[in-house]
């Protein structure tokens, strides 16, 4: 199961990569990157990483009102070798989804989520007191910046996360700090934004929904008293406002539950044992076609006594069926992923 939740995150991304208008780019690339622990005290474990990446897009250069909205965005995969010298997990494999769209003239921001396999994890080492990489296969997490120096070549800038949101553990997780440089092989060459003429959007029937959504998972405890996996799942009760038909505002109001706090309050005989959270998420919703992408931040308003970080993050994508959608999210902390959630949910029009 562990092996199968970040393969989903990948395939969510290219479900819909099937559309009229559209044309295909490959690109070669090569990149430097500062390799560092998710672990500030364990910094005598940086290392510079050299990776080959090749990628394959999909760019819409059609005059749909989406796409003009959302300036000529391209979908990709790209997989790619780092060579890591310390071996501290062995070197990594990559395979990830990417959105990437232009913010301001030639510069673009991309967003990719996909799996890494790293040749030397946990399995394969002995060295328990420092493991890394406590999976075969984990999640890999992509966010950064391109520029576009010409027509063929293209420089980015991006943060790279890979870790299991403690399927296993320990599992102290990798990141890396990026700097890449791309070469267009073939198909149409980079566009700068320049003055792109919006055209006006579709009348909308609606500015306002409500809905809910189910999201459930599994977790293992970051408590080393603990073994084993634990159900986790929340209700989101939602309303949203939509600037336009492809950018929405809104809030949720969360309960949800951790299996492994649960356990832990009972172990260790609190009187403070009341399994739900309640809380509250502030959001921003950008839709790509059928794809959105949803990321929102909030207070903790009911938590255990023990509970010191009062407020939480998610980050969810999401393929889109009219009212109904199907997706995935990371819940966290602080910045510190708590759990990986697959949901389903669904939207109500209201006037």
């Amino acid at each position: 199961m562990r092996h199968f939740l970040p393969l989903l995150v990948a395939l969510i991304f290219f479900a819909p990569i099937v559309s009229h208008g559209q044309s295909s780019r490959w690109e070669a690339g090569l990149a430097l990157s500062e390799m560092t622990p998710n672990n500030f005290n364990m910094l005598e474990y940086s290392a510079t990483a050299v990776s080959g990446e090749l990628s394959w897009w999909h760019v819409f250069q059609d005059d749909e009102w989406w796409v003009v909205r959302r300036k000529n965005p391209a979908f990709g995969i790209r997989g790619s070798f780092a060579f890591i010298p310390t071996g501290i997990a062995g070197h990594r494999l990559g395979v990830v989804g990417i959105i990437r769209a232009p913010l301001w003239k030639r510069l673009d921001y991309h967003i990719g989520a996909g799996l890494s396999g790293y040749t030397r994890s946990s399995y394969f080492t002995h060295d328990t007191a420092n493991i890394f990489i406590s999976t075969l296969i984990s999640c890999l997490i992509d966010v950064g910046f391109d520029y576009c120096l010409n027509d063929r070549l293209s420089a980015s800038l991006a943060l790279l996360h890979s870790s299991n949101g403690m399927l296993n553990r320990p599992n102290k997780g990798l990141n890396f700090l990026q700097l890449s440089l791309s070469y267009r092989l073939s198909g149409p060459g980079y566009r700068s934004l320049g003055t792109v003429s919006e055209l006006p959007h579709p009348v909308m029937d609606s500015r306002h929904e409500i809905g809910a959504t189910f999201q459930g998972g599994i977790v293992a405890s970051r408590d080393l008293r603990l073994d084993g996996y634990y159900p986790c799942y929340d209700l989101s009760l939602n309303y949203q406002y939509y600037l336009d038909p492809v950018v929405a505002v809104g809030g949720t109001l969360d309960m949800w539950y951790n299996g492994s706090h649960y356990r832990l309050a009972r172990m260790l005989d609190e009187s403070y044992t009341f399994p739900c959270y309640v809380s509250m998420l502030g959001f921003i919703e950008g839709k790509w076609d059928r794809i959105s992408i949803k990321a929102g931040l909030g207070p903790v308003l009911v938590a255990p006594p023990r509970v010191n970080i009062r407020f939480y993050e998610r980050v969810g994508v999401y393929y889109n069926m009219g009212k109904h959608y199907v997706g995935v999210s990371l819940h966290a902390h602080a910045g510190v992923i708590e759990f990986i959630e697959w949901g389903y949910g669904f939207r109500i029009p209201i006037k």
